[in-house]
């Protein structure tokens, strides 16, 4: 049911530190994709708020390309139980929820398109943080040269100006997302520096190293750009954010909570043996607020 044909492209294979997939959207009509089967409830209604046919269209193939890889490597067994959010700053991020089990996991992921592309990609640690982007070559690069380079960056066998400009552009919009910044980061601010074939030290603004790597598809730059093991290792876990579903069966169970205590202070003799009266019931209730920290 839920095999995607064409079938998902494995890009920039092999990285620990992130698995990324390439889908053109219109896999989305070959596939026979039925919405209702990929999306949380949640997902659907922001789907429906989008504006033009071609904009649902990329953004509903970037969420069944991301689900799709999910899938094929066994972190989900449902395409619903995966749920892309986006933080305070707008950055996406994978919540993993899974009622039956109460699993809960929190991933880095990113998502791009460009032309009839979807890139998408998630880090395997759950702290780890991984930025993509797909960037086709344009002329335009030449002229945008101020608004993202900088001296210090370096490709060692740099295609033609054109090639080059685009390259190091897709570089440094992966690693503004890695950071959650956006191009508001200043891209002259961003070093990019190649270290073997495909394989880049990229530097943000406060000088902290990160790992780049890129391939071409045909005029397609495709990058990507992730925290390394040290310092995911060392990023804090972030907090867990409670569903829609999680928090109101949390109010329904705090309310009959309530009601049984003040049942029990009505009637004694209910509350369990050498417990005063509505003790256990105040005890239950602490609890449930202290769960929600």
């Amino acid at each position: 049911m839920f095999d995607l044909q064409p079938s998902l492209r494995a890009v920039m294979s092999g990285d620990p530190d992130f698995r990324a997939v390439l889908w053109e959207v219109g896999g989305l009509e070959k596939s026979a994709v039925d919405p209702a089967q990929w999306l949380a409830p949640e997902e659907a209604i922001e789907m429906g708020t989008l504006r033009g046919e071609k904009r649902r269209r990329e953004w509903l193939a970037a969420r069944v390309a991301l689900k799709g890889l999910l899938l094929a490597d066994g972190v989900v067994s449902a395409p619903a139980t995966a749920i892309v959010r986006k933080d305070v700053a707008g950055a996406p991020r994978l919540v993993v929820y899974e009622p039956d089990t109460g699993r809960y996991e929190v991933r880095g992921c990113s998502i791009s398109h460009s032309g009839v592309y979807v890139l998408c990609a998630y880090a395997p640690g759950r702290r780890g943080r991984v930025g993509v982007d797909i960037e086709r070559r344009t002329w335009r690069m030449l002229y945008l040269r101020r608004k993202y380079a900088n001296r210090a960056d370096k490709l060692i066998a740099p295609p033609d100006s054109i090639g080059a400009g685009t390259l190091v552009w897709s570089l440094k919009e992966s690693l503004s997302k890695l950071i959650g910044t956006g191009m508001g980061c200043g891209f002259p601010k961003l070093v990019c520096s190649e270290t073997g074939p495909g394989r880049c030290e990229m530097f943000d603004p406060d000088g902290v190293a990160h790992r780049g790597r890129y391939e071409w598809l045909d005029r397609y730059a495709i990058t990507a750009v992730a925290d390394p093991p040290e310092a995911a290792a060392a990023a804090p876990v972030p907090p867990r954010k409670r569903s829609l579903l999680e928090r109101l069966a949390r109010k329904r169970r705090l309310k009959r909570l309530r009601r049984e205590r003040a049942a029990r202070e009505d009637e004694p003799a209910g509350a369990p043996e050498g417990a005063p009266a509505g003790e256990w019931c105040n005890r239950e209730e602490s609890n449930l607020h202290a769960s929600r920290h």
